[in-house]
């Protein structure tokens, strides 16, 4: 067998996850195994996904059934309702019915976007995720959630949908931009800082300023996101409890990236959110220097150390108003709810909640703190 699989179970979900290389060509065999064969299969993928990866897929797929591809524009412009209506349209149109399978053939925007079409279309078609891109295939494909944005802030309008198999194919990943596999591993980052810290020192001699991985230290990668994340979701599959604590940077992340309106991508959005929860965190006696100086050293090490421009700081902070984590905590004027950590590993509780109400002005003071921050300053 050329490929790892993996059953991912969080609460009473569960689904397949394969990854290896040369995986693609393996999943019309995966179909072999279940009890209702596909009438057909929808591939959406936006423009920027090369046409050999939608060639092998379609190739793969049409062992089984009649391929279908549909494209939208790129980017978390066009994450939204507005994108979701036109697919669900041209699904119908198609002629689907309710074997028709949902492939989504992408990154993290594409899987959302198909997720909900999949989710919305007769009460719930199946589901696969072939993700591309290293931030999808070890983070977004590792959770129920599927939403898209409003123009008020991110991932505001969703529910919870299960794929049916995640198949990850390490070579699309090897070949990525390296600011692609970057984004990536600021979520590997943020796993460590939260819940894995005593892996720390085995990924700092993992980490290379290039991003130029091997396919096994991928799967190393992907493994561990895997195991970190089952541990805070296993029980807590909706992620209102424990796997609040997979929220970590993405408060002030996601109205960063909404604000620069793609000029920062998701993960460099969470590593200036980590950051700057690290320095509140430190601030309100909560973390120790050394656990601060762990967020800039890995950060640093693969090169996501970002200092946005003082001119974003308004449209971020009331973006911040609306974050999607609003009713976790009863609002407070003047307060923001925020993930924060207590100690490495350790998310700190408020109130018996993961949820801190930090003081707006605080905020501002370390946003403002770390776009004027020197690297050299920080060991």
């Amino acid at each position: 067998m050329t490929h790892k699989v993996r059953t991912i179970q969080f609460g009473s979900y569960q689904y397949d996850f394969w990854y290896g290389k040369h995986v693609i060509s393996q999943l019309s065999s995966w179909f072999a195994k279940q009890d209702t064969m596909p009438s057909s299969f929808v591939l959406i993928a936006d423009t920027g996904i090369p046409p050999r990866i939608l060639e092998e897929t379609s190739m793969e797929l049409g062992r089984v059934g009649n391929v279908h591809v549909l494209r939208f524009e790129p980017g978390e412009e066009h994450k939204n309702l507005a994108t979701v209506a036109q697919l669900c349209e041209q699904v119908i149109g198609l002629g689907a019915d309710r074997r028709t399978v949902m492939v989504a053939v992408g990154g993290g925007v594409t899987g959302n976007i198909a997720g909900m079409v999949a989710g919305m279309l007769f009460r719930g078609l199946p589901l696969i995720h072939v993700p591309t891109t290293l931030m999808a295939a070890s983070d977004s494909v590792l959770s129920l959630k599927q939403a898209v944005n409003l123009s008020s802030g991110k991932n505001l309008v969703g529910f919870y949908y299960a794929p049916r198999i995640v198949c990850v194919e390490l070579g699309y990943i090897t070949s990525l931009p390296v600011r692609e596999i970057r984004a990536g591993l600021c979520e590997v980052v943020k796993n460590i800082l939260t819940i894995a810290p005593e892996e720390s020192e085995r990924f700092k001699a993992i980490f290379r300023s290039d991003h130029h991985y091997h396919t096994s230290e991928l799967g190393d990668i992907i493994d561990f996101c895997i195991r970190a994340k089952s541990t805070v979701m296993r029980e807590d599959p909706f992620e209102k409890k424990s796997g609040l604590i997979l929220e970590y940077g993405h408060t002030i992340g996601h109205a960063l990236e909404l604000a620069s309106k793609g000029q920062y991508n998701h993960g460099e959005s969470v590593a200036f959110g980590m950051l700057c929860a690290a320095r509140i965190a430190e601030k309100l006696g909560l973390l120790s220097r050394e656990a601060v100086n762990l967020h800039y050293e890995l950060l640093n090490q693969i090169g996501a150390w970002i200092q946005p421009s003082q001119e974003l700081l308004p449209a971020i902070e009331h973006i911040l108003h609306s974050d999607n984590k609003r009713g976790y905590r009863q609002n407070r004027t003047g307060y923001t709810g925020m993930v924060l950590l207590q100690g490495l590993g350790q998310p700190a509780m408020q109130h018996e909640s993961y949820i801190t109400l930090v003081p707006n002005e605080l905020i501002h003071e370390v946003m403002q703190e770390q776009i004027r921050l020197k690297q050299s300053v920080v060991s």
